[in-house]
């Protein structure tokens, strides 16, 4: 399912990749986000089969440049939108292991109905 974020980043044009993919020692982009998958209940059950499940992300996004903080977060999440993700709100700041840099996260879900009988992972 992850694959379903990955136009949205290529359409942001900047790096991404899992969160805690980069050491704190590495050269990071000037900007970049990450992502991690932090839920995937099932539900709407029907003769003990579940029909859809919630994918819940948790989206980073660290810059060097404060200037560019709410703004390329606003735009992940209008993009994220336009997909059929549901935001849980505009996210908030975190700090960063790096002085020099700043960070913002947002969480947002996705419904995946499974086609009839294909209880797939995605």
């Amino acid at each position: 399912m992850w694959e379903q974020l990955e136009p949205i980043f290529q359409a942001l044009e900047l790096d991404y990749s899992r969160q805690g993919s980069y050491e704190s020692s590495d050269d990071y982009p000037a900007s970049f986000f990450t992502f991690f998958n932090i839920d995937t209940p099932e539900a709407g059950f029907f003769d003990n089969e579940a029909n859809r499940a919630i994918w819940t992300w948790q989206i980073y996004y660290y810059t060097s440049d404060p200037s560019t903080l709410y703004s390329e977060m606003d735009a992940f999440i209008a993009l994220a939108k336009a997909a059929g993700f549901i935001p849980n709100g505009r996210g908030y700041d975190i700090p960063c292991d790096r002085p020099d840099y700043v960070g913002r996260t947002v969480r947002i879900k996705y419904i995946q109905t499974y086609q009839k009988g294909a209880n797939e992972n995605g």
